[in-house]
């Protein structure tokens, strides 16, 4: 770990800062034998990116150029394509790389990653026809369209799977930015707790800087307080912090700029927090003005339009999953029928859109007696909603079949039948029933969007995840609604049912 040294000039009277001393003429300057702070992990994370891009792009030029011409065209042909397609990698690496597609920032963050390489595609075909234009090439359009689209596919691909592993290994603390927070005790116990309900995401907060709390004492579990704010460029030498991470109103602005100046040359990255959680990219947007970097946060998109979008989508896409289930409705109902006694299936009074009530129905996966026993196993309750959620992972209540169709979510199918009425949505927060629901203070903003048959609470873990966690993922939705992330919710419902995590 390199020290920094700070060359001290003369100050302007007056030119002290809140960081304590006359900040405004130190000059922060790396010692000359004091390497950079960067990660070491993180040459090996961009070497193993950009190997598996290039084997992308090659197996996807070779088999554009097969698909295109064959495998008995000339030796000509093949070594003028084979140039074309050394070309083209060439110039998709270069879009890669000034398009921020290897900066460890955008590690492990899949949109992001993906609007990275696709953006560099497109800049890689018009380039590519630039240069035909120019020289006056002829180039086979059916060969860019066989390898463009089938290298996007390939990287994307092999850039999920990297961000896998490097998701495993930060869950061991391994390939991880050491981070120290500054601010107040309590913006940073709140990022903490953000930071927290991620560990892929890479970020390891080992200390806090704050002047509200004895140096020494723990700010959670583990969390000690390392130092004070005027101390938090030192601080970071100490504990070997590689990001400094400012809390929402931790730092005035003469403060986070002189943390700056003290962090200039150590290689060590300053992070801003604002007080924006729950809030998706695309509704935020930095616009300076006058050296001020403003943070502008547009409306959620409720209007009519965003609605019809939604419909519309509801309507054919239920309307084809209604259809290609009717197989295992039909198996369904001749299994619950005949091997336990009572209806196929169960009604129950939900809460839709604005707090309308309607009649829920699935496929019944319970005794016909489940409610009267509900009582005798109240206190078996591995749920922490405080009785507006009722979850037991082996519920003596669930017959042998509604075992098996909780498991891959078969219950559930029955409920397009209110997707296609208007009544439910594709996508949007689950329907809790109406006399056991509190919707008090935020939570009441579930109900501003049509319930849905799967979630972001579905793909995050279903029954494992807290009432809590449950409502700050409806929320988030509600918040930050979008037709991309619908599709995306039920991309990765496929995944979710498939490994039945949380399915009991």
């Amino acid at each position: 770990m390199g020290t920094v040294s700070y060359a001290l000039r003369p100050a302007a009277e007056g030119s002290s800062g809140p960081f304590g001393g006359d900040l405004l003429s130190e000059a922060p300057q790396p010692s000359s034998d004091a390497p950079l702070n960067r990660p070491q992990w993180a040459s090996k994370y961009r070497t193993t990116l950009l190997v598996c891009d290039l084997v992308c792009m090659i197996v996807a030029t070779l088999s554009g150029y097969a698909l295109r011409f064959g495998f008995d065209s000339s030796a000509a042909t093949t070594v003028a394509y084979l140039t074309v397609g050394g070309i083209i990698c060439a110039i998709w690496l270069v879009a890669l790389q000034n398009g921020g597609g290897y900066d460890v920032r955008h590690l492990v963050s899949g949109p992001e990653e993906a609007k990275r390489v696709l953006r560099a595609s497109a800049i890689t075909v018009g380039a590519l026809a630039i240069v035909c234009y120019a020289t006056k090439t002829m180039v086979a359009r059916g060969f860019v369209i066989g390898v463009v689209p089938l290298g996007v596919a390939l990287i994307l691909l092999a850039r999920l799977g990297v961000r896998r592993w490097v998701r495993a290994r930060r869950l061991h603390a391994d390939w991880v930015h050491r981070v120290l927070v500054v601010g107040t005790t309590s913006a940073a116990r709140h990022l903490l707790t953000v930071i927290q309900r991620d560990a892929g995401a890479g970020l390891h907060v080992i200390g806090v800087c704050t002047d509200d709390t004895p140096v020494g004492s723990e700010v959670a579990r583990g969390i000690p307080v390392v130092g004070r704010v005027s101390e938090a460029a030192e601080s970071a030498v100490d504990v070997d912090a590689a990001v400094i991470a400012v809390a929402a109103n931790g730092l005035g602005p003469d403060g986070v700029r002189e943390l700056g100046w003290q962090l200039e040359g150590t290689g060590r990255g300053l992070v801003i927090a604002p007080a924006l959680t729950e809030i998706a990219g695309p509704r935020v947007h930095v616009s300076p003005v006058a050296g001020l970097p403003l943070v502008w946060l547009d409306q959620p998109q409720l209007g009519r339009v965003p609605q019809l979008l939604k419909r519309s989508l509801d309507l054919l896409a239920g309307s084809l999953l209604f259809l290609a289930a009717t197989p295992i409705y039909l198996l369904t109902m001749i299994a619950i029928k005949t091997t336990s006694r009572g209806p196929v299936f169960y009604k129950q009074v939900r809460l839709g859109i604005n707090g309308t009530e309607f009649s829920m129905i699935k496929f019944r996966s319970m005794y016909r007696d489940a409610h009267d026993r509900r009582a005798q196993i109240l206190d078996q309750n591995e749920q922490d909603g405080g009785g507006v959620l009722f979850k037991i992972r082996r519920d003596p209540r669930v017959t042998p079949v509604g075992r098996f169709i909780r498991m891959f979510s078969i219950d559930e199918l029955p409920q397009l039948v209110h997707v296609l009425s208007g009544r439910m949505s594709l996508v949007g927060p689950r329907p809790l029933a109406a006399e056991d629901s509190t919707y008090t203070g935020s939570a009441r903003r579930r109900l501003l969007v049509r319930p849905g048959l799967t979630g972001l609470w579905q793909i995050s873990g279903r029954s494992e995840l807290s009432w809590d966690d449950a409502v700050r993922l409806d929320l988030y939705y509600v918040e930050n609604w979008s037709v991309g992330l619908d599709l995306s919710i039920l991309a990765r419902t496929v995944l979710a049912v498939l490994a039945r995590r949380g399915a009991y």
